[in-house]
């Protein structure tokens, strides 16, 4: 036994070494919740009273309408696309002309010089005639697509992708024609007492078909001429 002077100290490194190896032992053992899910998921859904439906939703269609320079077809590679946007943007005739396609139906082409004009009556004219012929275009192409039965806010949603070369005239010129279409489907219309939330969702294409340079804008031709 040692005296007062003695050393009495407690030897902690014995201690020390058993904390880690509890730490460890926990560690390796221990069952996490992902882990539990994984193990969940491989159980069947459709066996007992909850069963789940054995196939999953399909996702919602939708109804897109791709708006570029007129003239460009579909099948060539986006380096094909580029060099005629440059061709068009060297001889000036780029943003003359649009065409506005919805879905796989053929194009319907749009002189975009009326819809910049004002004042003249001839110039209002023709930019009456524009619309008209815009109009016309959406109200067949969405009519054909048109589900019976189902409310405003049921129908397939439709999505605008207008090429960022081109003025947004044409873009909301799109969506005017689309809200027009469906004040004829929606009895009691008013402009400003319409409840959107039970009217059909049309919404703008989001912006990574959008997010290109100069040198890549025959990529976003691309994707947006092949749009279904």
């Amino acid at each position: 036994m040692a005296g007062p002077t003695g050393d009495d100290r407690v030897n902690m490194v014995p201690l020390i070494d058993c904390m880690f190896f509890l730490i460890l032992f926990f560690m390796i053992v221990t069952k996490f919740t992902p882990d539990e899910l994984a193990i969940a998921s491989l159980l069947p859904t459709d066996k007992g009273q909850m069963s789940a439906p054995s196939k999953s939703p399909l996702p919602k269609e939708q109804v897109n309408i791709a708006i570029y320079p007129a003239g460009l077809q579909k099948g060539m590679q986006p380096s094909e696309y580029q060099a005629q946007v440059e061709a068009m943007w060297n001889d000036h005739t780029f943003d003359a002309k649009a065409w506005l396609r919805i879905g796989g139906s053929n194009p319907a082409e749009i002189d975009g010089k009326p819809l910049a004009t004002r004042g003249a009556k001839a110039e209002s004219a023709l930019m009456r005639e524009q619309v008209a012929l815009f109009h016309s275009y959406v109200f067949k192409e969405l009519d054909s697509r048109e589900q019976a039965g189902k409310p405003r806010s049921e129908q397939a949603p439709v999505v605008i992708s207008c090429y960022s070369g081109l003025s947004w005239k044409y873009a909301i010129l799109a969506y005017d024609a689309v809200r027009a279409f469906e004040a004829t489907k929606t009895q009691g219309y008013n402009k400003t007492l319409f409840d959107l939330e039970k009217a059909r969702e049309v919404t703008f294409a989001p912006p990574r078909i959008r997010n290109y340079n100069r040198r890549e804008l025959g990529n976003e031709l691309y994707e947006i001429i092949h749009l279904r």
